[in-house]
């Protein structure tokens, strides 16, 4: 009798396989819970890193055409189209609104890549009704991003 009751015990032990009703239940309660309480923070920053995420993108792309000015040793011009919030240089456009839906381009002058590198000083403004980021070409070529003001 005591090596039946053995064997019943190993053999309920080692069937034991899965997640009871109840521990599924529950770990869907917590993870709803975590869904309710995070996703409004999450969307409340979706517009900020759209933003971030596109002057990211500007500013790739100027660095970009810079590094072809030099390779090809002539001058590169990169043209904006503010009320379509795009941009183009060379063969390549960009639209923004595409890209990153809620941003516009608010000012923006071309500026030209010389051979050597250097580039007429231009701020780009982006923004997305509340915020703004500036991305900078400075006189040197250097292309970087701020939040207030490129000088």
């Amino acid at each position: 009798m005591a090596t039946l009751w053995k064997i019943l015990r190993r053999r309920n032990s080692t069937n034991r396989k899965g997640f009871t009703l109840i521990e599924v239940l529950v770990s869907l309660v917590i993870v709803g819970i975590l869904v309710k309480v995070t996703l409004p923070n999450f969307l409340s920053w979706l517009p900020v890193l759209r933003l971030s995420g596109a002057a990211r993108q500007m500013a790739t792309d100027l660095q970009l055409v810079r590094m072809q000015a030099i390779a090809k040793n002539t001058s590169q011009t990169v043209t904006f189209n503010v009320s379509g919030g795009s941009y183009s240089f060379g063969s390549e456009s960009r639209s923004l609104p595409l890209l990153f839906p809620g941003i516009t381009i608010s000012s923006a002058t071309n500026p030209t890549f010389t051979p050597r590198g250097t580039a007429n000083s231009v701020t780009i403004t982006l923004s997305d009704g509340t915020n703004q980021k500036l991305v900078c070409v400075k006189s040197m070529g250097r292309v970087a991003i701020r939040d207030t003001s490129c000088t």
